[in-house]
């Protein structure tokens, strides 16, 4: 059995999640393939290797081409200062659009069923937060293709891992304030803190988003907290996000076996 660990030392967000399961040996091309079948195409899977604070990790970034945004309607990706604010434009996505899209694609079962775990969760959150139903909901931010990508491409490296379970380090608490759609909200996001009820935290003393919406949802759906399983260590691989708190911006996934 193979077990990922993510020790989430400076937080998580879904392309630090991704960038780390590339960094263990998940094939970006057969990610893209896979995004394309389910009808995301509008985007460029930029990845690449980059040093935080000496360590090398794989950074990633959705790249949406200029012709792409001229077809949607504007928006801005994910409210989270792991990844770079873009002024792009995407379609705003409610979850029936999006479980529609997954399904239609050639995702294994385990990947479709993952992916369709974590957008569940995440919507069940949006909604006690801003009152409102699941029918309701706008994926302002997590439909952006940004997080599309971040999410779903999770799930297919996953199954290329042959990742059969995923556990979760003490998640890191941090503070401040986060501009995205509706407005000027506290930190961690209220989807963050409703998505995580039950997870351990401890005080990180970090001003700054540390564990993003699609991070949670992430964590919510696919993991189990715990200290660090007894296994044979198999690899080791580091994701990037974005910015520097003054600690590695970074989140490592250990990869092990029982």
């Amino acid at each position: 059995m193979r077990i990922l660990y993510w020790d989430t030392f400076a937080g998580i967000s879904g392309d630090m999640a991704l960038g780390s399961l590339i960094a263990l040996g998940a094939d970006p091309e057969i990610i893209v393939t896979q995004l394309h079948s389910i009808g995301l195409t509008e985007f460029v899977l930029d990845v690449r290797a980059r040093q935080v604070h000496g360590i090398q990790a794989t950074d990633i970034d959705v790249v949406i081409p200029k012709e792409s945004q001229e077809d949607n309607g504007h928006g801005h990706g994910e409210h989270k200062e792991h990844k770079e604010h873009k002024e792009h434009k995407h379609h705003h996505r409610r979850l029936q659009d999006i479980q529609e899209m997954i399904l239609s694609g050639t995702l294994s079962d385990r990947s479709k069923k993952r992916a369709l775990l974590v957008f569940n969760v995440l919507a069940e959150a949006e909604a006690h937060v801003h009152g409102t139903t699941l029918d309701q909901v706008h994926f302002h931010e997590v439909g952006a293709v940004d997080s599309l990508v971040d999410i779903v491409g999770t799930c297919i490296a996953l199954e290329q891992l042959d990742i059969d379970m995923v556990r979760v380090s003490t998640l890191p608490w941090s503070h401040g304030f986060v501009h995205c759609a509706h407005g000027i909200l506290p930190l961690p996001a209220p989807a963050t803190v409703m998505l995580l009820r039950g997870f351990k935290f401890q005080e990180s003393g970090i001003t700054g988003e540390l564990i993003t919406p699609t991070g949670a949802a992430l964590i919510r759906a696919l993991a189990q907290q715990s200290t660090f399983p007894e296994m044979t260590l198999l690899n080791v691989g580091y994701g990037a996000g974005k910015n520097d708190y003054g600690i590695p911006s970074l989140l490592r996934g250990v990869l092990g076996e029982i």
